[in-house]
């Protein structure tokens, strides 16, 4: 195995060796440019010699690499400035015991060092060890906050009823133990509440008056207390379905003398409920629109008495607040278990836990949950962005390697970690020269004092002011520089910055780089370390050629625009080598997205109209079909027609040349034009084209009108009455006709019937026999001669 791994190891050593060389190099390279003391160390890898041994050469660099192996050939003694990190533990006391907490007042230590004075350096970093013990029966405060609407009632009786066993628990975990209680429902303003006198005393069956937020117990050791209270709140009601949580919640985080939260303990709030909750910007419901402020408001009974001033707290709020008071809170509910569970990974100080519907199982969620926080230990900081805190340990484990991170799980009791710090000072802020940055766990905190080494000592010098004559007279020596006066620059102050101070050459100041064999590119005199440039040249090395701006005419940018090195900086509204082109814009019709209304292209701010056997477009925006269905035929009309009616008139801004014949100005690229004169009915005729010389519209219109003949009105009259007399005639006709047709009809029917008729005398039934036969009752006892009678 270990055969394997030597060509491994030699090449990470070889890798090691060749970028600690370029590493090196680099800072060599980088320190070498800095020409200020502060600039110098707050480079890595670079110091500051304040006096030269060689103080007559002009090209050695105060700024050096700490890397420089001959420094004492170099630098005077004493003049060195390599300022280092500093580290100084202010406070130190011991961890507490493990089996000695006799006293809830007894002052209990479970990180250490508690106070630390860093000075740092920028880009250097300073290790720090933090030891964290976790101290065994730690006080503990717990303050129940229990909606008290009206759909918690049976949880209510299940906490009264479970107030020994809640105690018990926490005698178990601690013998330093406090616990609390208080309620709330909502605001009792419309339109959360129903503000009717009957509703507020009794909003509900057997319910007491609403109210937002009631400290019912304020924290201590009395158990039995907590179930009697508990016992004793009545439960109340509200018409929305969202409580007034949040306020209360804000209530007891701040109002620390009225809840009695003690300094050292772990401060733990179990909020119980089964609805929604109300946040910043419902209260505009009710026209409270003043945020929360984030104070306490309690009376004398333990009432929040702000809730009709200060809007519902938002999620932020509670959040921040929770962590600066280092209290944890443990969202206990029946319902809306999704919302309080996103609500728990906000707020960072808190977590949640699934109520049964009567809360039954409340004494073994706060134990789990205990247990829960407890068992995480985590460190967090408030520095700034000057500052990076890096964090590592190994935890339980120490034959582990050390591991980035913040947190060590499954901790016990009196189990002891510790914590590797990697403090870091990123940048120097100009507005402060030092920081304090809190590492805390949620009870104990470390206090990092923090200076910014930022600035060289010999820049505190008092001599700073005394002019020297290595200066010109006009400055003083400042960590063996020149700190020129107001008024004056250069590196011996020689130079007066309006450039009319005595003229000394500065050939390095005025070469672009150190390659140049010419100062000022070879267009230019050095002046005083600055370039006066030739004609038609400009730049600060003079390296810009105004010639490359001149327009075909000679004029630079074509007058709208800076020749900017070599370059137009064209006016809005030109573009181009010379600013010789309008934009774009140019070849918009005002009012139009497109360009060129999308029949052309823009060419240098004119528009090159499409154009092909079917379709041409013309026009200063090709916004005219000669050869479509559309034209500016209707763009022209108002303009035409006003020169009609008023010739002279100078209200009419459209130029037309009237002429006696159209045909004779008729070309290919025109199109004609005509309309109805609507108060003489007569034709108006005219002809346009764009000319693209004019870059406008040519208008011929003809002088004369055509005007239609009078129409014959006697003509049209006879021909009306004419055709009535005739559409009468033809009426009658037809009626003559149809009557003959039916009456032929009905008589041959009736003469095709009587040629069927074949009716006899007998039987017929109309026919009737004129004999009658009468018969005498006196003759009926002879029959013979009425037989022989009707015989005949």
């Amino acid at each position: 195995m270990r055969s394997m791994r030597k060509p491994e190891v030699r090449w990470k050593l070889l890798l090691a060796i060749l970028l600690t060389a370029v590493g090196g190099a680099c800072a060599q390279n980088d320190c070498s440019f800095q020409t200020k003391c502060n600039e110098c160390i707050q480079t890595p890898g670079c110091m500051w010699c304040a006096s030269l041994k060689n103080a007559q050469d002009n090209t050695a660099s105060h700024c050096i690499s700490t890397q420089t192996s001959n420094v004492q050939s170099i630098c005077e003694p004493g003049s060195l400035e390599n300022p280092s990190n500093n580290q100084s533990i202010t406070e130190d006391r011991p961890l507490s015991r493990s089996d000695n907490l006799q006293s809830a007042h007894e002052t209990i230590v479970q990180l250490k060092p508690q106070k630390i004075k860093l000075q740092l350096r920028k880009g250097t970093t300073e290790k720090i060890a933090l030891t964290y013990r976790q101290a065994v029966g730690y006080p503990i405060d717990l303050y129940y906050l229990m909606d008290l609407s009206y759909s918690m009632k049976d949880d209510q009786e299940q906490l009264a009823q479970l107030g020994s066993r809640l105690t018990s628990t926490l005698k178990n975990l601690t013998t330093f133990y406090t616990i609390g209680f208080g309620s709330f429902v909502d605001k009792v303003i419309m339109p959360f509440v129903d503000m009717h006198p009957s509703k507020i005393d009794t909003p509900c069956a057997g319910c007491a008056k609403p109210y937002s937020f009631r400290n019912d117990l304020p924290l201590g050791p009395n158990g039995d207390l907590f179930s009697q209270k508990v016992r004793e709140a009545q439960i109340s009601g509200n018409l929305d379905s969202p409580e007034g949580g949040f306020d209360a919640l804000m209530q007891v985080l701040v109002c620390k003398d009225e809840i009695k939260w003690r300094d050292q303990a772990r401060r733990i709030i179990v909020f119980s409920t089964d609805a929604k909750f109300h946040q910043a910007g419902d209260g505009k419901l009710a026209g409270v629109v003043v945020p929360n402020d984030e104070k306490c408001h309690m009376n004398a009974l333990g009432e929040y008495d702000a809730y009709a001033s200060y809007d519902y707290p938002s999620i932020g709020q509670i959040n921040k607040i929770s962590k600066e008071k280092d209290i944890y809170i443990i969202f206990a509910v029946a319902e809306n278990d999704n919302l309080y569970s996103d609500l728990s990974k906000v707020v960072e100080n808190s977590s949640y836990g699934k109520l049964t519907s009567d809360s039954s199982n409340v004494v073994d969620l706060v134990k789990d949950q205990y247990n829960k926080i407890t068992s995480i230990i985590s460190l967090t900081d408030n520095s700034s962005d000057a500052i990076s805190i890096r964090y590592s340990s190994n935890c339980k484990n120490p034959n582990a390697e050390p591991v980035t991170t913040n947190q060590c799980l499954n901790m016990r009791e009196g189990d002891e970690v510790t914590f590797h710090l990697d403090v870091e000072l990123n940048n120097c802020p100009a507005y402060k020269r030092g920081e304090v940055v809190e590492v805390k766990t949620l009870q104990d905190s470390l206090i990092l004092e923090i200076e910014f080494n930022c600035n060289c000592d010999c820049e505190k010098q008092d001599d700073g002011n005394l002019p020297a004559t290595n200066c010109s007279n006009v400055g003083a020596v400042v960590c063996g520089i020149c700190k020129c006066f107001d008024g004056y620059r250069g590196e011996q102050c020689q130079c007066k910055t309006d450039g009319s101070g005595e003229e000394l050459s500065d050939e390095e100041k005025c070469k672009a780089n150190t390659n140049d064999t010419e100062v000022c590119s070879g267009n230019g005199a050095c002046v005083c370390g600055v370039c006066s440039c030739y004609n038609n040249w400009s730049g600060k090395f003079c390296h810009c050629n105004r010639r490359q701006c001149l327009s075909e005419e000679g004029e630079l940018c074509s007058g709208k625009g800076n020749c900017a090195c070599d370059q137009c900086a064209c006016n809005i509204g030109y573009e181009g080598r010379a600013c010789e082109c309008q934009t774009s814009d140019a070849c918009r019709k005002p009012g139009d997205l497109e360009i060129c209304s999308g029949n052309g292209d823009c060419k240098c701010g004119q528009c090159v109209c499409n154009s092909t056997q079917e379709v041409r477009y013309s026009g200063q925006y090709c916004d005219d079909c000669l050869t479509c269905s559309v034209s500016k035929c209707s763009e022209f009309y108002a303009g035409v027609l006003c020169r009609f009616h008023n010739p002279t008139s100078s209200n009419c801004n459209l130029t037309v040349i009237v002429v006696d014949n159209l045909e004779d100005y008729q070309e290919a690229n025109s199109r004609l034009c005509s309309f109805v004169d609507e108060e003489d009915g007569c034709q108006i005729m005219f002809i346009y084209r764009y000319v693209e010389e004019l870059k406008t519209y040519e208008i011929h219109v003809q002088r004369e009108k055509v005007c239609p003949l009078p129409a014959p009105i006697m003509t049209i009259v006879f021909g009306i009455l004419a055709g009535i007399v005739a559409i009468g005639l033809l009426t009658l006709l037809l009626w003559k006709l149809f009557t003959t047709i039916h009456d032929r009809r009905e008589y041959a029917r009736f003469e095709n019937e009587r040629s069927k008729a074949a009716w006899t005398a007998e039987g017929n039934p109309l026919y009737k026999d004129p004999t009658n036969t009468f018969r005498n009752p006196a003759f009926s006892a002879t029959s013979e001669p009425l037989k022989q009678q009707e015989a005949k």
